[in-house]
């Protein structure tokens, strides 16, 4: 969990502005708890579009993306669940 790590990823990119490209649209972001996923749920929503998250437990993990992402403007809908246990044609095999 990456609430636990010492050294922790960055994901804010100060330097970086949004363009608002986004507004009025809405993503979905697998992982979006830490690392790689929070740092891109974090510049959608700078760029104006809302997020949710889908995560596996990470709960304080995926509150912080949260708080990251309305803090850059945008609304956040966490959704606790793995992905890769759907039984169709794109789950687990």
């Amino acid at each position: 969990m990456e609430k636990d790590m010492s050294l922790k990823p960055k994901f804010h990119a100060p330097h970086y502005h949004g363009s608002g490209k986004l507004k009025g649209f809405a993503t979905i972001v697998t992982g979006g708890d830490s690392g790689i996923g929070r740092a891109v749920a974090v510049l959608f929503a700078r760029e104006g579009a809302d997020v949710a998250i889908v995560y596996l437990e990470e709960q304080a993990d995926a509150e912080e993306t949260r708080q990251a992402v309305e803090a850059e403007g945008g609304r956040c809908l966490l959704i606790s669940g793995d992905v890769t246990e759907h039984p169709g044609p794109y789950g687990r095999r």
